[in-house]
C-alpha cells in the first residue's frame, strides 16, 4: 500500500471517507450519503440521507489532536445552544452516548477523534456580498458571543489555561518563524507585535469583562449566512485570550488583501458598530485592534512557517513574506 504522506489529495480523501465510514458506524448511521467538503489540517465531510432525517457535519480530526480541546468545544456548544439563539453547530453524541469517536483504518496511520455536528444552514458571503447590514449583523453576533462568555464556566476537568501577558512573554515566539525569515528586521517586527501585545493585556489587565472563552478565528471562512442570518462555524481554535483579539480576528480579514477592489472601511465600521451596539467598546479601542491585529498577523506567522502544506503553496509564501511589513504598519513602525 502507497504511503500516506505519497498520496495526492484526492487519494488521501478517498482514504478518510472509509474513516469517515467507519466512523458513522459509531454514530449508528447507515445509509448516509458522504460529500467531501474541506480538507486542510481536519477533513470534513457533510452528512445526508435521502429520507430527510440527517443532515449533519462530521469532522475528522487532525493528527495530534487533544481530547481535552476537543471535550471544551463540545462543552461550550452545548451550553451556547442551550443559553442563547446563536446559530452554532449542536453536537450529536454517538449511540453510546460518547461527545465524539475515535476510529482507525488501513492506510492512515494514526487513530483519528471524529466528531458529528447538527449541519448549519448558510453560505460564505463572497467580498461582494458583504454589506455593512449583514456585517452590523456579524459584530452583534460576535458581542453576544462574549456576553455569554462572560457567564459560562468550563467543568473544573475542563478549564483551560489563561494565555495571559506573563505567559505570552516567556513562551517561544521565535522557534517556527525563524525558520522561515532570516532577515533580522523582519524577526524584530515579530518581537515587536508580541512586545506590544504584552503592554496591552498588561494594560487591559484580565477581569471576565475583557477577556474569557473567545471563538479564535471569527472570519470570513468561519462565518456564514442563511439570508441575511448569521451562523458561526469551527470553534476548535476557542481559548481563552481578550474578546478584543477575537473582533481583531474579525476585521483583520476586511482588507484589500481579502476583499480585492472592495472599499473595506465601510464593512469595518459595521462590525464595530453592530459589536457596540451590543457590549460597548473601552476607551482606545482602535490602539488595541491594531495591536491585537499584529498579534494575530504573529500567529498566523507562527502557524504557517510550522506547516509543510502552507509552505508548499506559493500563495501562502507570499503572504507570508508580506507579514512583518503588515506588522509595521499596524504598529507604527514602519
Amino acid at each position: 500500500m502507497v504511503e500516506f504522506v505519497d498520496l495526492t489529495d484526492e487519494q488521501r480523501i478517498e482514504r478518510f471517507e472509509q474513516l469517515a465510514e467507519r466512523a458513522l458506524r459509531e454514530y449508528g448511521i447507515a445509509g448516509a450519503t458522504l460529500t467531501h467538503r474541506t480538507y486542510t489540517e481536519n477533513v470534513i465531510f457533510e452528512v445526508t440521507r435521502h429520507d430527510g432525517d440527517l443532515h449533519a457535519s462530521l469532522r475528522i480530526c487532525r493528527p495530534g489532536w487533544e481530547e481535552g480541546a476537543l471535550r471544551r468545544e463540545i462543552c461550550w456548544l452545548t451550553a451556547l445552544r442551550r443559553d442563547t439563539g446563536l446559530r452554532v453547530p449542536e453536537p450529536i453524541p454517538t449511540r453510546d452516548g460518547a461527545a465524539f469517536c475515535v476510529v482507525e483504518t488501513d492506510g492512515i496511520h494514526e487513530s483519528r477523534a471524529c466528531v458529528l455536528f447538527s449541519w448549519i444552514d448558510g453560505t460564505y458571503a463572497a467580498p461582494e456580498e458583504l454589506t455593512p447590514a449583514r456585517l452590523r449583523k456579524v459584530g452583534r453576533f460576535l458581542a453576544t458571543l462574549h456576553d455569554h462568555a462572560e457567564r459560562f464556566r468550563l467543568p473544573s476537568e475542563l478549564a483551560v489555561d489563561r494565555f495571559d501577558a506573563n505567559a505570552l512573554e516567556a513562551s517561544s515566539h521565535r522557534d517556527n518563524i525563524s525558520t522561515y525569515f532570516t532577515d533580522e528586521r523582519d524577526l524584530e517586527a515579530f518581537d515587536d507585535a508580541i512586545a506590544a501585545t504584552v503592554t496591552t493585556m498588561r494594560e487591559l489587565d484580565d477581569g471576565k469583562t475583557v477577556a474569557g472563552i473567545i471563538h479564535g478565528d471569527f472570519h470570513q471562512r468561519n462565518y456564514i449566512f442563511d439570508g441575511d442570518a448569521v451562523g458561526a462555524l469551527d470553534f476548535e481554535t476557542m481559548w481563552w485570550s481578550y474578546y478584543l483579539y477575537d473582533l481583531a480576528t474579525t476585521l483583520s480579514y476586511l482588507t484589500p488583501d481579502f476583499l480585492r477592489d472592495i472599499d473595506p472601511e465601510p464593512l469595518r465600521a459595521a462590525v464595530l458598530e453592530g459589536y457596540a451596539q451590543q457590549r460597548g467598546l473601552p476607551e482606545r479601542y482602535n490602539h488595541y485592534l491594531n495591536v491585537f491585529s499584529a498579534y494575530r498577523v504573529w500567529i498566523m506567522a507562527d502557524w504557517a512557517s510550522g506547516s509543510p502544506r502552507q509552505l508548499s503553496q506559493d500563495w501562502a509564501r507570499r503572504r507570508l513574506d508580506a507579514m512583518p511589513e503588515q506588522i509595521r504598519t499596524l504598529l507604527g513602525t514602519s
